[in-house]
């Protein structure tokens, strides 16, 4: 199981750095009159977005770091339901460069970077329903897994910001802002889950 982290978690530090990376590169290209303002100002949505991919993979990381933490081995189908998880997390630096390159305006930008996060958060849905059905690897035989209504939350309100994004353009990215009620409706429909 300790591998099955270790990896994990060395495919989320890498793919979080990769973030910044073209970043990196736009801030090489400015050339010798442009000041530091000038370079920021620049890449403002670019950064950004590096911000926004940041905090969201941080975010599912933890989550992930939560779900493991409650399992004390692994099966296949835990692996592979895993290594969908991390297809997802690695997905995520194209588009946020995307994003930060053509902004938020055209629908599909919208589209693809919310249903990468949407590709996340179900693929943690499926790995708590692996974890579920497979008790071999419970420790003492305790069904780690918080109740199904506490963890279809976070998939159903990520789809609900996809909706809400596509068919109300003048909000756009800002329809994320409806994942800060994950929290409280778990909270809500299951008391105690939301602090795992």
């Amino acid at each position: 199981m300790d591998r099955m982290v270790n990896f994990s978690d060395a495919v989320v530090a890498i793919a979080i750095s990769l973030l910044i990376l073209p970043v990196v590169d736009s801030v090489s290209d400015v050339t010798a009159g442009d000041s530091a303002f000038d370079v920021f100002r620049d890449n403002g949505d670019r950064l950004l977005a590096f911000v926004l991919s940041f905090v969201v993979i941080a975010r599912f990381w933890m989550a992930h770091h939560a779900i493991l933490e409650a399992v004390t081995s692994y099966s296949h189908a835990l692996v592979v339901a895993n290594m969908a998880w991390l297809l997802s997390i690695v997905f995520m630096p194209l588009p946020t460069e995307v994003l930060g390159v053509r902004g938020s305006s055209e629908t599909f930008v919208r589209v693809v970077y919310i249903a990468s996060m949407l590709a996340s958060s179900l693929s943690l849905l499926l790995i708590q329903v692996v974890i579920a059905r497979t008790p071999a690897i419970w420790p003492d035989d305790v069904r780690p897994v918080r109740p199904l209504r506490a963890v279809v939350v976070m998939p159903a309100l990520v789809a609900a910001s996809l909706v809400v994004a596509v068919a109300v353009p003048f909000i756009g990215m800002w329809a994320l802002l409806l994942l800060a009620l994950t929290g409280p409706i778990t909270e809500r429909l299951a008391p105690g889950a939301a602090e795992e």
